[in-house]
């Protein structure tokens, strides 16, 4: 595998030099890429991206999480859905790769209700999942963009360490790059509030 890789759910490929080559992360997907790619989640209803990032390394992931909580261990290959099976297999595979947690930058996009008021939606469960499970680890997101009632979408390009997103039909809008890391302890996020 070469040092410019993106490595998918089941096997690696090499982004042939382009580090434009985007690759799409599905829900109940996890992919990774190193110092090339663009990683991107679409169609986030209630669904939840989880960008992470090693400035130093420069690994990059998406997860795309559907459910809160942990899997049963009945269905193995629906794992991936679930909020703390994700992010331990996102880390798994960032750390293989070289990341040390503690250098690793995360953004939440999604988790809306895109049904509307009245009606029950998994989206802000799936984020104060995933924010819970990242604070056991030590990690405060260092963006987030979640709730409201339109979809998004959410890309990592991971050459240059920025996360974008999209709400509804917008236009690609900025959420967090590697070089501006604004995290405040004291209001637990940085960027865009819950």
């Amino acid at each position: 595998m070469s040092t410019s890789s993106c490595i998918t759910n089941v096997l690696s490929r090499t982004t042939a030099g382009s580090r434009d080559a985007e690759l799409s992360v599905n829900a109940g997907e996890i992919k990774v890429c190193r110092r090339e790619g663009v990683l991107r989640a679409s169609a986030l209803g209630s669904c939840v991206a989880v960008a992470a990032y090693d400035p130093n390394s420069r690994v990059g992931s998406i997860a795309h999480v559907m459910l809160p909580g942990a899997s049963d261990g009945r269905n193995p290959s629906k794992k991936m859905r679930y909020a703390e099976d994700a992010i331990q297999e996102m880390m798994r595979r960032m750390t293989a790769l070289g990341v040390d947690e503690s250098r690793m930058r995360v953004c939440l996009v999604g988790g809306a209700n895109v049904l509307g008021d009245g009606h029950d939606s998994p989206g802000l469960d799936i984020v104060w999942s995933l924010t819970e499970i990242l604070n056991r680890k030590g990690i405060t997101p260092a963006a987030v963009d979640v709730g409201g009632e339109q979809r998004r979408s959410c890309t990592l390009d991971v050459a240059f360490g920025r996360v974008t997103y999209t709400i509804g039909d917008s236009a690609p809008r900025m959420l967090w790059e590697a070089g501006n890391v604004r995290l405040d302890p004291a209001d637990g996020f940085a960027g865009k509030s819950m």
